[in-house]
């Protein structure tokens, strides 16, 4: 049995149209109740089905945004639980994907964007979709080689449709461009645009695998007024927004730009950050930056771009440092963080412990796109294995969690103490790491578990977590009015639990934790 929704989101008021498949048996009583948190919102009764194999139901989505929990009971039964979100804007809430392919004979558009809609993914990087750096946009024809010279040609044909299909599912394009890379004969006719590094007696521009030049993108830069008018193509063309990517160099100070014929010193974040914001200023739509390695992070306060995206690599290596790139990233920024943190497929145990340590400390995880492929590289084209359904049915309930709680997951870090066994207040081996978050109405723990891991490095395949049952728990909180316990690994909507009251707090027993579970205290 499933639910499957047909948009990744839903605007207040909007129209919800959801089918239930493989109902096996007839002249059942079904319902549906709709929450938000503990609350319940509505319920409908759904009668007059003639197909049990397959039933479609449509109600409006609530007026207010939020997280929302559908669970569907049959004969007063919970058979299935699932989430969902309403928002103003996908920009209120971002779940981000990829997309590699953009020939003729990709996979099927309208079956790739359903299988995206079931996790919620609002929003897609087109990764290496130009026809070169510096001219963007391809306007000779209908088809192209990319700048890489893939195998596969590129259709403007395909790309227009796969935007226009995503608007329907409420999923916005964004396309990959190059903030500093510039097609090397390009650049050398235009010495003025580029950065430069001494190497004896010469100066030698800085380039990337040789085929591209690097350039200087101070507001001034004429290379700044190239590429924002090619941006504005860009746009026009029909993508939603700009996604600006760095490769990690130069750093301030190491190279060098030319003014007036002089060799100067130059300060690559003073690029990015003013780069940024006169993109942003210029077309007013969705801005991303990757901040490779999380450098530069000290401008993250000072851009406005629309969320920090950030590609660890050696500045993050266990899953402590995820959680701390986060936190930090969010209290300098105030945005939403979304990671692309890179581990291969068939680390199964590794995806879901990084994507409960991600969702636990406030962010996202860029990891699912093209059909079935978990990104496990920085090359999305060819470093996207195919996950097992296993996997990928897995993340659904952990994607369904995101969304149904994300109220609770956004509240701010409660200091608070715990007592129990094996408890940890930060992410390590033989510990069950509990991160608090609260307000005046709710406290919100989340419990990930680490015992019986072979590795604290997230992209270093690690043995599966030894569950835990019935784990004793000591909490310093009076005047509880309910306690409530979930998991995305077994149970995702929420459900009553006994707690002891004593006398400087209660005791509760967590039923289970396999990877992630979370006690909520109604206060």
């Amino acid at each position: 049995m499933d639910i499957l929704f047909d948009k990744s989101y839903y605007y207040p008021n909007e129209t919800i149209n959801i089918r239930i498949l493989n109902m096996l048996e007839e002249n059942k009583q079904i319902k549906v109740e709709i929450t938000q948190g503990v609350q319940k919102v509505s319920e409908f009764a759904i009668d007059n089905y003639l197909d049990s194999k397959e039933i479609n139901f449509s109600f409006k989505s609530p007026s207010t945004t939020g997280g929302y929990g559908l669970d569907l009971f049959i004969d007063n039964k919970l058979v299935l639980s699932r989430g969902f979100s309403v928002l103003s804007s996908w920009l209120d809430s971002p779940r981000y994907g990829f997309l590699t392919d953009f020939s003729k004979g990709r996979f099927d558009i309208e079956k790739n964007f359903d299988y995206l809609v079931q996790y919620h993914i609002n929003s897609l990087q087109y990764y290496d979709w130009m026809y070169d750096y510096g001219d963007l946009v391809y306007e000779e024809g209908e088809e192209y080689k990319d700048a890489w010279n893939r195998e596969k040609t590129i259709s403007n044909v395909v790309l227009k449709e796969l935007i226009e299909k995503g608007h329907e599912k409420n999923i916005f394009s964004m396309a990959y461009v190059s903030i500093y890379g510039v097609e090397r004969n390009l650049g050398l006719q235009r010495p003025e645009w580029l950065l430069y590094q001494k190497k004896g007696v010469n100066y030698e521009p800085v380039d990337f695998y040789k085929k591209i030049l690097i350039t200087n993108t101070y507001n001034d830069s004429d290379w700044t007024k190239f590429l924002i008018e090619e941006c504005k193509k860009t746009l026009e063309f029909g993508f939603d927004g700009i996604h600006l990517d760095q490769y990690g160099y130069p750093k301030d100070y190491t190279s060098l730009f030319l003014k007036n014929g002089e060799y100067k010193p130059y300060l690559t974040s003073k690029g990015f950050k003013e780069f940024i914001n006169l993109l942003k200023k210029e077309t007013q739509s969705p801005v991303f930056f990757n901040y490779v390695n999380n450098w530069p992070n000290e401008i993250q306060s000072h851009t406005n771009g629309d969320v920090i995206y950030i590609e660890p690599w050696e500045s993050c290596n266990t899953y402590l440092d995820l959680y701390l790139m986060i936190k930090q990233a969010k209290k300098d920024s105030r945005k939403d963080v979304i990671l692309a943190a890179y581990i291969n497929e068939n680390f199964e145990e590794n995806v879901l412990l990084s994507d409960a340590v991600i969702s636990a400390s406030g962010g996202r995880r860029l990891e699912l796109g093209e059909f079935r492929l978990l990104l496990a590289g920085p090359y999305f084209p060819g470093d996207a294995g195919v996950a097992s359904q296993k996997l990928l049915d897995g993340l659904r309930n952990y994607y369904d969690y995101q969304i149904r709680y994300e109220q609770f997951l956004d509240l701010p870090e409660k200091e608070l103490s715990l007592e129990g066994s094996n408890l940890s207040l930060i992410p390590k081996k033989n510990s069950i790491w509990y991160n608090i978050k609260g307000n005046s109405e709710y406290v919100f723990i989340n419990f990930i578990n680490f015992i019986g891991i072979s590795t604290e490095l997230w992209r270093t395949k690690t043995k599966k977590p030894e569950i835990v049952e019935n784990l004793e728990i000591f909490l310093p909180i009076k005047n509880v009015q309910n306690v409530y316990f979930a998991s995305p690994d077994t149970q995702i909507a929420f459900s009553k639990i006994d707690y002891e009251v004593e006398d400087e707090g209660i005791k509760i027993f967590v039923s289970k934790v396999e990877y992630w579970s979370s006690i909520l205290i109604e206060l």
